[in-house]
């Protein structure tokens, strides 16, 4: 008997755990009808919907009301058959569970929207549990509760909302709803301090936010491109038929159109979309866009957007690496007179052959060393690499970078470019440099002339280096060597002269001097200064009379026979010939008038 009781007490608990906490929040759900889809079906076609079927048995447009016969299943069991119109018959509600409505008959078929009984919890609090004694107001947005009288086991509470007010009695946990928007909860009644508690509550909304985003920032024209959507419902309400519209300003979405029937409060949706891009589309930047819309149990509409940008490469590629030793930060290493292979990897990611022209560029110390300039012109074959490669030396050490490889081609009346990136390389060794000069670029005959040897080092290796220089026939070394060997440091500049003279005089080119090293790479090698060019005139002459007289003699005997008159010449000697005429003839009439007048007196 015990034991019964027990159990009798136990299964009472669990009836009250399970019923009480339902019962106790049934008033915050709507007894709402959830639109499931519209659907055109002829005789013998079906429709699903969800655990429903429904199916056209028959369909009579002869007669002056066309109507039909539906069948409902549920999960696939026969469960009524329906006589419907688009008239006063347009509705049929199954089970209080499943309605359906006719929009319409003609042409052989019949417009059904289909509609599944739902219980949602629509009102959100408010207002947690506060206490009011008579004559005090509590405000909540537009909405003023007050109390105008209470007993032990009713109360009597007034609304003032923007449509009127209310005067409403209510009993323990009783609630009533205003204007469809607000809602009273009377929670507790304290008789002792003639307190009573309630709350408030409004209905929740759906706070839908939407982002697109590319899985890269920017694809190579042969890539496959998908986005992410994500969709999240951030409100207290579910969002119900919901549609999605995706657009790209370039390419077709795998899926353009999509939709959902519903997406619960803080739940997030997240679909994978490819998206097909053409090849007149590729080197440009991609917008895409996503729109989503939905709406409440009620109607309310609500929408939200999004947009993400990203590159598309072009169908074309073009690459330019440095073959080579490398440092531990990946850049390439290179030695002087060190031959470097350059390569060019061109890609075609189109379905058809293209014709392009390639230029490439090194800096000046960079010697080519197979090819005689930096440009190509090729067909590339659809989805194929083509390659080209060249040999270079650098001279000179320091930090360089290769120039852009640029290639172009045209499509369609339209040019198109697309550079590779410019490599980088670090020369080290030797760079030894010859400088020759004199004191001075005209001298006299047996004046001493000063020639200045100049080598530097401009590398980051030590060298040892000898020199090797060369007069003209008429000079004579008077001090110094033509011959210098030592070591230089990097950065270290060594200056070497001698003095020489010359015994004729004359124009004279001083040869390029010589000098030989050994590079990092235990190469023999010469380099050479630039000619210097220099004037020596004659001895001056003695001042001696004889000497002089005799000297303007030759030179009077010397002198070469003047030159024919020319026409301007002979032209000066005419003019001023009639002006001397011109003179003597003025005069004649002066001198008469005074011999006359001498004579008369």
């Amino acid at each position: 008997m015990k034991r019964t009781a027990h159990v009798i007490f136990s299964i009472l608990i669990i009836l009250l755990i399970s019923i009480y906490p339902t019962s106790a929040y049934d008033f915050q759900q709507e007894d709402i009808w959830v639109y499931k889809g519209s659907f055109e079906l002829g005789p013998g076609e079906k429709a699903s919907i969800e655990r429903y079927t429904l199916k056209v048995y028959n369909l009579d447009q002869e007669a002056a009301e066309p109507s039909a016969v539906i069948l409902v299943y549920k999960n696939g069991d026969f469960k009524k058959t329906y006589y419907v119109d688009a008239g006063p018959n347009n509705q049929r509600i199954y089970d209080n569970d499943l309605k359906i409505e006719v929009a319409g008959i003609a042409s052989g078929k019949i417009s059904l929207v289909v509609y599944e009984h739902e219980f949602e919890k629509v009102w959100v609090l408010s207002t947690p549990k506060a206490s009011l004694s008579k004559g005090d107001v509590m405000q909540d947005g537009a909405y003023a509760i007050s109390i105008t009288n209470f007993s032990t086991k009713e109360v009597d509470i007034s609304v003032a909302s923007p449509s009127g007010k209310y005067e409403n009695i209510f009993a323990l946990r009783d609630y009533k709803k205003y204007d469809n928007a607000f809602m009273v909860r009377l929670v507790y009644i304290d008789s002792a301090k003639s307190q009573v508690f309630i709350e408030t509550y409004r209905p929740g909304k759906p706070d839908v936010e939407v982002a697109i985003s590319p899985s890269n920032d920017s694809f190579e024209a042969d890539e496959p491109v998908s986005c992410i959507l994500r969709l999240t419902n951030n409100g207290s309400l579910s969002l119900r038929g919901i549609k999605i519209d995706n657009k790209a300003s370039e390419g077709v979405f795998s899926e353009q159109t999509l939709s959902l029937e519903t997406l619960a409060p803080l739940q997030t949706v997240a679909l994978a979309m490819g998206l097909e891009i053409p090849a007149a589309a590729t080197g440009r930047s991609i917008s895409v866009t996503t729109e989503v819309s939905g709406g409440d149990y009620s109607g309310d509409a609500y929408y939200a957007t999004d947009a993400h940008d990203f590159f598309i490469g072009p169908y074309i590629s073009i690459t330019k690496e440095i073959s080579g030793n490398k440092s531990l930060s990946g850049k390439n290493i290179a030695s002087t007179r060190e031959q470097l292979k350059v390569s060019l990897k061109l890609k075609n990611m189109k379905d058809l052959p293209v014709a392009l022209k390639v230029t490439d560029s090194v800096p000046e110390s960079f010697r080519l060393q197979d090819t005689g300039n930096l440009e190509w012109e090729m067909q590339i074959d659809p989805h194929t690499t083509n390659e080209v490669t060249y040999i270079v030396t650098p001279s000179i050490p320091g930090n360089f970078t290769l120039g852009n490889a640029v290639v172009t081609w045209e499509d369609n009346g339209n040019m198109y470019e697309v550079t590779s990136v410019a490599p980088e390389v670090l020369v080290n060794g030797s760079y030894v440099v010859a400088e020759k000069a004199v004191n001075t670029g005209y001298a006299m005959e047996g004046e001493i002339v000063t020639v200045t040897l100049q080598v530097s080092n401009m590398g980051d290796k030590e060298v040892e280096v000898s020199i090797h220089d060369s007069m003209p026939v008429d000079a004579d070394l008077v001090t110094g060597s033509l011959e210098w060997a030592g070591k230089l440091a990097p950065g270290e500049t060594s200056l070497q002269s001698y003095e020489i003279v010359f015994s004729e005089a004359g124009e004279y080119i001083l040869p390029e001097f010589e000098i030989d090293y050994t590079d990092n790479q235990m190469k023999e090698m010469t380099v050479y200064s630039e000619q210097v060019e220099m004037y020596i005139d004659r001895e001056v002459v003695s001042e001696d009379p004889d000497e002089y007289e005799a000297s303007s003699m030759t030179s009077a005997i010397n002198e070469p026979q003047a030159s024919e008159l020319t026409n301007v010449q002979a032209a000066g000697f005419l003019v001023s010939s009639f002006l001397s005429l011109l003179c003597i003839v003025a005069l004649i009439p002066v001198a008469v008038f005074y011999f006359i007048r001498k004579v008369y007196n």
